[in-house]
């Protein structure tokens, strides 16, 4: 196959990076771990599941996902500090064990998990967190079947969850389920003060959304410290409830 042949995976390929999306605990605004997002070279976006379906349709899905964990693996080593957890996003490629960083928790959406996928995870010992939970093959059968270690609820839970009664009661009873189990429960979508509050109240400890953090090449640890110090005072509760848009509140329990 001649260079020009080559050419268009190739310039797909090197115009790939990662950028880095904290998830952060609740409760103190310090860092859990960050998921590892599929950019470009330049910070702009691209359309993974869309460039995923055509490397699949290619036969370049595995060169493709080997290149992403080898970024996400650089950008983990370069800006994660002391043990916060890498979360990166797979298909059907597990990382090599000589390969891998030291904190490791795999992404893998609800709806395209495969049982062998997850048979040689679990073999590997490598901790399965279940993306997208509740969209649009949520049950808890999948819970059941995959045994996972983590769930990160699809967006449509938390994204608004202040205005709602029906949506804060399901994603309160969704975490108290995850307590009960002992698996790991991240509300993605936070992307107001209101919503970060009503999800502190329904009893959240990790979040994610762009309230929080934005993805990013570098990460910002000067914001993530002011995130932090407005998590771990009072001033961020004293404002929501001022403006009194919660529909669920310890009481409700």
């Amino acid at each position: 196959m001649t260079g020009s042949e080559q050419s268009p995976v190739h310039s797909v390929m090197a115009d790939l990076a990662i950028a880095l999306q904290p998830v952060l605990q609740l409760d103190t605004g310090d860092v859990y771990g960050f998921e590892a997002l599929m950019r470009s070279r330049d910070g702009g976006s691209v359309h993974p599941r869309r460039l995923l379906r055509r490397a699949q349709q290619e036969n370049w899905l595995d060169g493709l996902e080997s290149h992403l964990e080898t970024l996400a693996f650089r950008a983990a080593d370069r800006h994660l500090q002391g043990d916060e957890i890498l979360f990166l996003n797979v298909a059907r490629r597990i990382p090599p064990q000589e390969a891998r960083y030291r904190r490791l928790m795999l992404h893998i959406r609800e709806a395209e998990c495969q049982r062998d996928l997850v048979a040689r995870l679990h073999a590997d010992r490598l901790e399965l967190c279940l993306d997208d939970y509740g969209g649009a093959h949520g049950n808890l059968l999948s819970i059941l079947d995959m045994r996972p270690e983590g769930l990160v609820l699809d967006r449509r839970f938390i994204h608004g969850i202040s205005q709602d009664a029906i949506r804060f009661a399901i994603a309160r009873r969704l975490n108290t389920l995850a307590q009960d189990l002992g698996i790991v429960l991240v509300a993605k979508g936070i992307e107001t003060a209101e919503d970060l509050c009503a999800a502190r109240r329904a009893g959240f400890t990790l979040g994610q959304g762009y309230y929080l953090g934005r993805p990013a090449l570098v990460p910002s640890r000067f914001r993530l410290a002011t995130v932090r110090r407005l998590l771990g005072g009072t001033v961020l509760e004293s404002v929501t409830e001022a403006r009194n848009r919660y529909v669920g509140s310890p009481s409700d329990s």
